[in-house]
């Protein structure tokens, strides 16, 4: 025989009306309660009339496990969802519990149901990405977020109130302390704590704020729990109530809870002791394995104290890294390179999108510095020397400090500045870039056995003066005077001197040539640039390389539609005047 159940959030229990059983009805305050209470209604009520009973339990860890009540792959009734005051209907043999429900004298037999219980303890996630991003600008969806990455299970959750800046360090310290992850409470009906604190089979929530009946006390105002508290009961957790002000500052020697090789707030000691009495049994049974080799680069913005105090307690190690590129910091590229780790989570808004973010990881994880000692070419005040292969290279390579006209054999050393990909005048604020400008494609006056009005260098012949400037510290660029072929096949040959890093090129569509698809000569439409752009940037990001120069000749009066040109983090495209020598 099979019966229809239904189940209703009523006040502080659950209600369960079994259909075709003579309208039979059960009430409890347990969730867990439930499937206990509705056999017994089933077994004596089966050819009896309709009949209302209540039970009443154990209520410490029992009012908590409504909250992580999970349900069987064939249930479809969701705790959460009735909390809130909806009528769901399950009209199959098993209920929402630890066995399958099934009515019947002999009729039928009951299917188990493989159910995870409430958390006893606590358990990170294997990190099997190795870039992840937590970006999102809503604070208490970060948070959540967060405790998704590195938290499998946790009997436990810290809880504040979403803009309580009072409770941050307290929220900080106690969830390190705890190893628990944080939530934020947006409102009494916070459906995202809800359901976070049922994935993690939370059973106690302690909530960061002052306790009401003290401030009640001390204005005479009526007792009311605060938003945050009936967030947390709504979510079917036990309430332990810890004060803003139990935060001992900096990480003082009689604190616990900052998280290990930081200064921070931590709890004081004997706080924490009765914090972890209040918590009883609900608290772990033993000490958490952590997360390793996990380091977080935070671009640091207001509401993200839960966030980063989540992934501490799980382990990671964080590192602040502003506006959220770790390849603008040379001392950010040393990090990586050195720490080789496992998982880099990126924090913050100024985090680019994943794929970006993952080439932003890899380039510094290999640890390869330009001249201006960070993975980025701009801003820059290049300081070049050009020079042909058959320059001398002590020669080609010698200081340009004091440029003058007799460096006549290298070509015109200048000084220019690269910051907005435009040429400007010097900053004096840029760093100072020495740079080589190569010549790598000459022009023709006539077209030449291959037709291409070039005479174009090979890379074995390139090699020994890329070389020798690579080791004395400067940035190579390659110069490609135009001919009659597209800029991108030009471009492409040097692929084995440009994915050694620390060399870029510099193209000339005002010397372009009519062919491969130009008919008239002196320009080029933007989708030939385009080309060249992304190209280079695959390059960028396949060997995993600093961001390369692409400088450009004419580029505002030589390139059709060149304000159309998309941008592509791993190529800093700039005018060819900012370079300052002759062509």
């Amino acid at each position: 025989m099979r019966f229809t159940v239904r189940v209703t959030s009523v006040g502080d229990g659950w209600r369960a009306d079994v259909e075709g059983l003579d309208d039979a009805s059960v009430q409890v305050p347990e969730w867990a309660q439930l499937d206990a209470a509705v056999r017994a209604l089933v077994g004596t009520s089966r050819g009896r009339g309709s009949r209302t009973s209540s039970s009443t339990g154990p209520t410490a860890d029992a009012r908590t496990s409504r909250a992580a009540a999970p349900m069987g792959k064939d249930v479809a009734v969701d705790p959460r969802e009735a909390r809130a005051g909806r009528r769901t209907v399950v009209p199959t043999a098993a209920m929402a519990l630890a066995v399958a429900l099934v009515a019947g004298l002999a009729a039928c037999s009951p299917e188990p149901v493989a159910v995870p219980p409430a958390a006893h303890t606590v358990e990170v996630r294997d990190l099997h990405e190795h870039t992840p991003l937590l970006t999102s600008p809503d604070p208490a969806a970060l948070a959540v977020a967060a405790s998704k990455l590195v938290f499998e299970t946790s009997p436990v959750v810290v809880v504040a109130g979403l803009g309580d800046d009072d409770a941050a360090a307290a929220l900080s310290a106690v969830t390190t302390a705890l190893r628990a992850p944080a939530l934020l409470a947006d409102g009494s009906d916070d459906r995202g704590l809800r359901s976070e604190a049922a994935r993690l089979g939370a059973r106690a929530a302690v909530i960061v704020e002052e306790d009401p009946a003290e401030v009640a006390a001390e204005t005479g105002a009526a007792v009311e729990p605060s938003a945050t508290e009936a967030a947390v009961r709504a979510a079917g957790l036990r309430v332990v109530r810890l004060d803003p002000d139990a935060v001992v500052p900096g990480g003082a020697a009689d604190g616990a809870g900052a998280a290990p090789g930081t200064e921070g707030p931590a709890l004081d000691r004997r706080r924490l002791e009765d914090l972890r009495a209040d918590l009883g049994s609900t608290l772990a049974d033993a000490e958490p394995a952590l997360l390793t080799e996990v380091l977080a680069l935070v671009d640091p913005a207001p509401g993200q104290e839960a966030a980063l105090a989540t992934l501490r307690a799980a382990g990671a190690v964080t590192r602040d890294v502003p506006g959220g590129d770790p390849g603008a910091s040379g001392e950010t590229v040393r990090l990586l390179s050195d720490a080789q780790a496992l998982t880099v989570v990126g924090v913050g808004p100024g985090f680019a999108d994943p794929a970006t973010f993952a080439w932003q990881v890899a380039a510094a994880e290999g640890g390869q510095l330009l001249p201006n000692g960070s993975q980025r070419v701009l801003p820059a005040r290049f300081d070049a020397v050009s020079a042909r292969v058959t320059d001398p290279p002590e020669r080609a390579l010698v200081s340009t400090d004091d440029a003058s006209p007799d460096d006549a054999s290298t070509g015109t050393a200048s000084t220019g500045t690269a910051s907005t990909g435009t040429a400007s005048t010097a900053d004096p604020d840029a760093p100072r870039v020495p740079a080589l400008v190569l010549r790598s494609a000459t022009r023709l006056w006539d077209a030449g056995p291959d037709r291409t009005y070039l005479r174009s260098e090979t890379v074995e012949s390139l090699t020994p003066m890329v070389d020798a400037a690579r080791r004395a510290g400067r940035y190579v660029v390659l110069n490609l005077e135009g001919g009659s072929i597209a800029l991108l096949d030009q471009v492409r040959v040097l692929e084995p001197l440009i994915a050694e890093g620390g060399v870029g090129v510099f193209v000339h569509p005002e010397q372009r040539r009519s062919g491969a698809g130009i008919v008239r000569g002196g320009s080029v439409d933007v989708a030939e640039l385009q080309a060249v752009v992304d190209y280079l940037a695959a390059v960028v990001t396949q060997h995993g390389l600093p961001q390369v120069l692409l400088a450009v000749g004419s580029l505002d009066s030589a390139v059709h539609g060149s304000a159309s040109l998309v941008a592509r983090p791993q190529v800093a495209v700039v005018d060819g005047r900012v370079l300052g020598v002759a062509r």
